[in-house]
Parts: structure tokens; sequence; C-alpha cells
């Protein structure tokens, strides 16, 4: 049996094919598309035309490539952007018509699908990170219980509140915004106390790997485990961010069209290692959409 997760994200379409092989997911197929349906929506709450548009022409490619590998399910999950938008039935109106449900989860069945993608990875007491384009999804263990956070801090969201062009170097005063505005919000709304394994998932943090791995070509097999260090990300901020987009975008291992959303990203996950007192996290490419395929084939 084979079936296709599909994550609609602030800032990415994301592509997941898999099969049932001996009660394990062999991956078939992954496709990524930066499709920004979260462009604006922090201010308006309202998805945009053109966004929408992006969106359907990734969705006409992949319902392609699900057809040539003779998919029988397909789940289509949507996120932080369709959570806080009052037009959400523009897009899901448009995705029926290829056959297909949209479902838009909620922060904590979002944070709980990434868990289930991730799990042969964790240890006992762990932390999973996932630093999307609207929102940051917090997994951890506590007195034996799993806790999940979901909060609205996502790169995406950060660079259109606070910075004023992405296209050159971030300012001083953009940097410190976002830093206490991020730092705050931990205090403010995160409970979260212990010694931790952190591991990272999601574009954000894949990225970063990618980067440090200085990869042209992303691979799976490259970024699972990697380890950053905070010096790591620390250097990463003051090199990417005291330079124009143009030369970001010439980076191996980062996406021109993240380029100008990732000094945001990276300013999310300092924040987050300084307010749970850590220097390092493991890096996984095991999240939502592992987890969608494992509720879709082995549960």
């Amino acid at each position: 049996m084979k079936a296709a997760a599909i994550d609609l994200g602030t800032n990415s379409c994301r592509l997941l094919i898999g099969s049932k092989v001996n009660s394990e997911i062999e991956i078939l197929k992954r496709e990524l598309r930066i499709t920004r349906l979260g462009e604006g929506v922090d201010a308006a709450k309202t998805l945009n035309s053109s966004a929408v548009n992006r969106v359907m022409m990734a969705l006409t490619e992949y319902k392609k490539i699900i057809d040539q590998f003779e998919v029988e399910q397909v789940k289509v999950v949507g996120t932080s952007a369709l959570r806080d938008v009052n037009n959400s039935a523009l897009l899901s109106e448009k995705i029926a018509g290829l056959g297909w449900q949209l479902n838009i989860i909620s922060g904590n069945q979002e944070a709980e699908l990434n868990y289930l993608g991730a799990a042969g990875n964790l240890k006992d007491d762990f932390l999973l990170l996932d630093i999307g384009g609207g929102s940051t999804e917090f997994i951890w263990s506590a007195a034996g219980k799993l806790k999940f956070e979901s909060l609205d801090i996502g790169c995406v969201r950060l660079t259109e509140k606070f910075i004023d062009d992405p296209a050159v170097p971030i300012k001083q005063a953009e940097l410190n915004a976002i830093n206490n505005y991020v730092f705050n919000l931990l205090k403010a709304e995160l409970e979260l106390k212990g010694n931790f394994a952190i591991k990272g998932v999601g574009g954000t943090i894949t990225t970063l790997a990618a980067i440090k791995n200085q990869l042209n070509n992303y691979r799976s097999e490259e970024i699972e485990n990697t380890v950053l260090e905070l010096s790591e990300l620390k250097k990463m901020l003051i090199k990417l961010g005291s330079v124009e987009l143009s030369y970001r975008q010439q980076i191996a291992g980062l996406q021109p069209k993240r380029a100008d959303i990732i000094i945001a990203g990276i300013i999310i996950l300092l924040n987050i290692l300084k307010f749970i007192d850590d220097n390092k996290l493991t890096v996984s490419d095991h999240d939502l959409l592992y987890g969608i395929l494992q509720t879709e084939l082995l549960e």
C-alpha cells in the first residue's frame, strides 16, 4: 500500500510518498516547493490570491507525481497560516477539485504529528522543536508524560513583522526587537524545565544543517543526526545577517527562496537555546510528514 502526505505550510508546500514494507515505511519520493502561503497573513488574516495560485501550481505538479506512483491514500494538512485566516475556503475548494480534502490541524495536532514522525529517534528526556514559517512547535517529555505547545513565532511571521527590507543586512534595532519579542513570549507562554536531549525538525532547522554541511543538493541521509552547536549558530547569524539577500542566495545549503527569512529562523532558535540554557541540538529529517505516513500506513 502507498500513501502520500502533503504539508501546506506558511512558507513551503511539501510532499512525501511512502509505502508499507514489512511493517515499516519505505520512502519513495519527496518534493518541496517554496510557495509562501502565509505571505501577509499575520497582518491581514486572509489568504491572498497570488499565494493560493502558487500553492495550486505546486499541488497540480504533485498530483501528477502521485498518479505516477499509483498512490492509494492522500492526506493534505494545513498548518499555521491556514489556522490564522478567515478565508481558508478559497484554497480548500480548489484542493477539492483535485479530489483531495484539506485538513487544517491545530498547533497541538501539528506537534503530535511531528512527535510521531520523530519518535523512533528520541531519547527518554527529549525536547523536539519545529520552527516553521508561522509558528514553532514544542514537544517534550515531563514526568513520563508528553507535553505539546505551539507558539506564533515563525520565520515568515517575524520577518514580515520586524524586518523592513530583507534584501539588505539586518539592522541592530531589528535584531534587538526580534530577540526581545521571542524571548519574552517564551518566558510568558512556555513552562519548560529540565535537562533535555534536543532534536530539531522542519525546514528552518534542516536548512541550517544543510548550510553547515554545505549541501548544494538536499540529501536526507546527510541531514539526519547533524549536530548544530550554539557557537556555529551565532556565527551563521553574523555571516548571513551582515550581507545582502543576493549574497545569501548563493550560499550552499540555503535555498534562494528561503534566504529572506532564514535570519529570523536563526534568531528564534538561538532564543530557544538561551531560554532552556543549552548549547546544541541534533537535527532530524523525520517530522510531520513522516508522522502522517505513520497514521496512514501503520495504524
